[in-house]
C-alpha cells in the first residue's frame, strides 16, 4: 500500500480504509518535503540512526507492488534452477549468487544480492521488497517474515558497508572473493547502489527451503545493528517481528534437539546393553581360563600315556579357542569404546547446543525488554503529536475530501493495471474447465502458459481437480480435488509450481465450491466436519492449524482486513474472526441499521 507500514511510496494503492491516512501524509509531505536525511558511513560511525536517502521521481507511473515483487521471484526461480556459486542475472539490473561451500565450516555462507549497473531502484523499500520476494520464493518464508528479514538485512549491510576486515572474519572465502571495499554491503545513498552493491544475506548451516532458521537473524541484528536501529522509533514493529522470528527459530531448534536427545538416549541404551553383554562374555572367558588351568594341572597325574597326550591336546585346543574368543572380544571392546567416545562427544555437542539455546533465549528476553522500554518512551511523544495534529485537522478536512476523490480515481486506474492473481513468479497458471457437471462440480485441469509465446508449456498430471477456485503462493498452487469421485469427499491439494504435480494432500473434507484464499503462507478454505461447515486455516503442507468455533455458510465470501476475517455465519450474520486462531472476535447483524 502507498502509506502502510512496510511498503514504499511507489507501489499500488489498495484498500479504501487507508485513504484518509494516506491523504494526511500527502498533505504533510507537501509542506515538509519527501526526502530522507543524507547519511554516510562517517555518520553511522558517529552513532546516529540509519537514514536511507531515497528519491521518488515526479510524473512517472510507479511500478506496482507485484511488478516489484516479480523481480525477487524471478531471482529465486533462477537461483533454484542454476544452483550454487553462479551469478544469476535478472535483465542485467539485479543478480543473485548463492555463495555456499563445505570449506571453512566455522564461517558463514551467504546469498549475495547484487544491484547491477542498469538498475533504476531509488527507494530503500523497493529494494527491500525485491529481497523479501526472493526470500519468499527461494526459502518459502511468509511475506511478513521475509519483509522483516529484508529490512534488517539492509540495516546490517549499511552498518558494515565497505568493512572487508569484518566480512573476511565472518564469511567463507567463496563469499568474500566477490567483495571489494567499493561494493561490500549497502550504501545509504540510492545513487550509489547501481554497480556498487553486494548485499550479503547470511545463511545458517541448516539453510534449506521451509526452514525458518535459514537466514541467520542473530547476525543481521547484532549489537551494532540493534544500537543504530533502536535510535529510530519507526522500527519498533519490525523489531517485534524479528523477535517473533527468533522465537520460532529457538522453538524449532529445541524441537530438533529434543529429537536428537531421544535418538541419543536410544543409542546410549543400546551401547549399555552391548557393554553388559561384553562384560558377561569377558567373565565367561575368565571362568573358562581358570577351568583350563585346573585341567592343565591334572594332566601330569594321568598314568596312561595315551590318555595323557589326548587330554593335553584337548586342553591345547581349548586354549586355542579361548585365545581366539579373547581376541574377538578385544576387537569388540575397541569398537564399543570408539562408539562410547563418539557418544560422549555427541553428549558434549548436545550440551553445548542446549547452552547456546539458553543464551539465545536470554538475549531474546533482553530484546523484548528493550522494545518495551522504547515503546514506553514513545508514548509521551504520541500524546504530544496527537495534540498538535488536532489543531490543524479541521483546516485540512476540505482539502482531504477533495483529495479523497482524486485518490478514488487513482486507485481505479492502478487496479486496472494490477498483475493478475493467476500470475506468479512470471508464470501464468490457468485452470481450464474441461466439463461442468452439476451443483458446482467440474472436471478441470491446471496448465502453465508461457505468456510471451502464448503457448501451453505443460499440463498438470493431476486429473481430479474439481473446484473452480485456486490460489498461488511460494509453496505451490492450492486447488480442490475429489478423493475418488465427485459424490465423495474432497481435499485440498498442493501442486508444485514447477511441475504441476501433487506435492501434498490435506486430510480434511472441504466444500467443493469453497473459495481458496492464501494469506501470509496460510491457506483458508471452507471445510466440512460431521456434516457442518467451518472456516479452516492450513499451513504450507496443508496441515490444519486452526478451525472456526462457529459454523459458517457454505456459500460464504471471505474478506480480510488487518488482523481480522469477515465471513458469513450459518444464519447469514457476519462473523469477525481473528486471522490466526479463527476465534470469534465479534458478530455483526446486517439487519440492525445504525442510529442516525
Amino acid at each position: 500500500m502507498l502509506c502502510e507500514k512496510n511498503y514504499p511510496f511507489t507501489v499500488t494503492i489498495r484498500g479504501i480504509a487507508m485513504k484518509r491516512v494516506c491523504l494526511m501524509l500527502l498533505v504533510s509531505l507537501a509542506a515538509t518535503g519527501a526526502y530522507a536525511i543524507k547519511v554516510d558511513v562517517e555518520e553511522l560511525k558517529s552513532g546516529k540512526k540509519i537514514d536511507f536517502q531515497n528519491y521518488v521521481p515526479p510524473a512517472v507511473r510507479p511500478d506496482s507492488f507485484m511488478e516489484i515483487k516479480a523481480i525477487g521471484y524471478g531471482l529465486a526461480a533462477g537461483a533454484a534452477r542454476y544452483g550454487a556459486n553462479v551469478q544469476v542475472p535478472y535483465y542485467l539490473k539485479y543478480s543473485i549468487i548463492r555463495a555456499v561451500s563445505a570449506d571453512e565450516p566455522e564461517k558463514l555462507a551467504a546469498d549475495i544480492f547484487s544491484v547491477d549497473p542498469d538498475a533504476r531502484v531509488t527507494h530503500i523499500d523497493n529494494l527491500r521488497l525485491i529481497i523479501a520476494a526472493y526470500l519468499e520464493g527461494m526459502y518459502a518464508y511468509s511475506a511478513k517474515d521475509a519483509w522483516t528479514l529484508a529490512v534488517f538485512s539492509t540495516y546490517y549491510n549499511a552498518v558494515y558497508r565497505g568493512k572487508l576486515d569484518y566480512f573476511g572474519g565472518k564469511y567463507k572465502a567463496v563469499v568474500t572473493k566477490r567483495l571489494t571495499a567499493a561494493n561490500a554491503g549497502l550504501s545509504t545513498k540510492y545513487y550509489e547502489w547501481p554497480g556498487q552493491t553486494m548485499l550479503l544475506i547470511p545463511l545458517t548451516e541448516n539453510a534449506a527451503r521451509g526452514n525458518i532458521g535459514t537466514i541467520d537473524a542473530d547476525v543481521i541484528s547484532d549489537e551494532k545493528v540493534k544500537e543504530l536501529v533502536r535510535k529510530d522509533d519507526k522500527n519498533i514493529d519490525e523489531r517485534k517481528d524479528l523477535v517473533d522470528i527468533k522465537k520460532k527459530v529457538i522453538e524449532d531448534e529445541k524441537e530438533k534437539l529434543k529429537e536428537e536427545k531421544k535418538k541419543q538416549d536410544e543409542s546410549e541404551k543400546k551401547l549399555k546393553e552391548e557393554r553388559d553383554r561384553l562384560e558377561k562374555e569377558k567373565k565367561a572367558e575368565e571362568t573358562e581360563r581358570k577351568k583350563i588351568e585346573e585341567e592343565k594341572k591334572k594332566i601330569p597325574a594321568i598314568k596312561d600315556e595315551q590318555e595323557r597326550e589326548k587330554k593335553k591336546k584337548e586342553v591345547e585346543e581349548k586354549e586355542k579357542e579361548l585365545k581366539k574368543e579373547t581376541e574377538e572380544t578385544k576387537k569388540e571392546e575397541k569398537t564399543l569404546k570408539d562408539k562410547e567416545d563418539k557418544t560422549k562427544k555427541e553428549d558434549e555437542r548436545i550440551a553445548e547446543k542446549e547452552k547456546k539455546i539458553a543464551e539465545k533465549e536470554k538475549k531474546l528476553e533482553e530484546e523484548k525488554k528493550e522494545i518495551t522500554e522504547d515503546e514506553k518512551k514513545k508514548e509521551p511523544e504520541k500524546k504530544t503529536d496527537t495534540t498538535v495534529k488536532k489543531t490543524g485537522e479541521k483546516d485540512k478536512e476540505k482539502e482531504l475530501a477533495k483529495k479523497e476523490k482524486d485518490l478514488d480515481k487513482r486507485e481505479d486506474s492502478l487496479r486496472d493495471k494490477e498483475t493478475d492473481k493467476s500470475i506468479y513468479a512470471l508464470k501464468l497458471y490457468y485452470l481450464k474447465i474441461k466439463e461442468y457437471l452439476e451443483e458446482g462440480h467440474y472436471n478441470n485441469e491446471m496448465i502453465m502458459i508461457n505468456a510471451s509465446t502464448r503457448k501451453v508449456e505443460f499440463t498438470s498430471p493431476v486429473k481430479n481437480i474439481c473446484g473452480s477456485r485456486y490460489d498461488i503462493f511460494s509453496e505451490g498452487i492450492a486447488v480442490i480435488a475429489h478423493a475418488g469421485s465427485h459424490k465423495g469427499e474432497h481435499r485440498l491439494v498442493l501442486l508444485d509450481r514447477e511441475t504441476l504435480a501433487a506435492k501434498s494432500t490435506g486430510t480434511d473434507d472441504v466444500f467443493w465450491r469453497s473459495f481458496v484464499e492464501v494469506r501470509e503462507g496460510s491457506v483458508y478454505v471452507v471445510m466440512i466436519d460431521k456434516g457442518e461447515y467451518y472456516l479452516g486455516r492450513y499451513d504450507g503442507a496443508l496441515k490444519r492449524v486452526a478451525r472456526s468455533t462457529e459454523r459458517v455458510s457454505k456459500e460464504t465470501f471471505i474478506s480480510f482486513f488487518q488482523d481480522y476475517i469477515y465471513i458469513n455465519r450459518h444464519d447469514k450474520k457476519i462473523l469477525v474472526l481473528d486471522k490466526n486462531d479463527l476465534k470469534t472476535v465479534d458478530t455483526i447483524d446486517p439487519a440492525v441499521l445504525p442510529v442516525k
